[in-house]
């Protein structure tokens, strides 16, 4: 199941807006967790966190909240832009630390 970080629009944000960007992320934080909630209240599926800045903001902070944060401070890049590649190389690294 695919949950955005935020409901507002960061994409169309220039690269110089990425500190805006950033701080847009962290302060919808109640609300991610407010969703997260919703959809898991007892915090036992395992989270993998997509896109380099969603990956470092969010994170500590839920892992903090008592989540399961596969990533374990790993970014996992967004898959666009020439990055198809990365992404598959360290999307299947974090999973590769799921119990079989």
């Amino acid at each position: 199941m695919l949950v955005d970080a935020t409901y507002q629009p960061v994409d169309k944000l220039t690269k110089e807006a990425s500190h805006d960007r950033d701080a847009i992320i962290a302060s919808d934080y109640p609300l991610l967790l407010d969703d997260l909630a919703s959809l898991m209240p007892n915090r036992s599926i395992p989270l993998v966190l997509i896109k380099a800045n969603v990956c470092r903001i969010l994170g500590p902070l839920l892992s903090k909240d008592g989540f399961s944060v596969l990533n374990g401070g790993r970014a996992i890049y967004f898959p666009s832009h020439g990055r198809q590649t990365e992404f598959k190389q360290q999307f299947s690294t974090v999973l590769s630390g799921l119990p079989k």
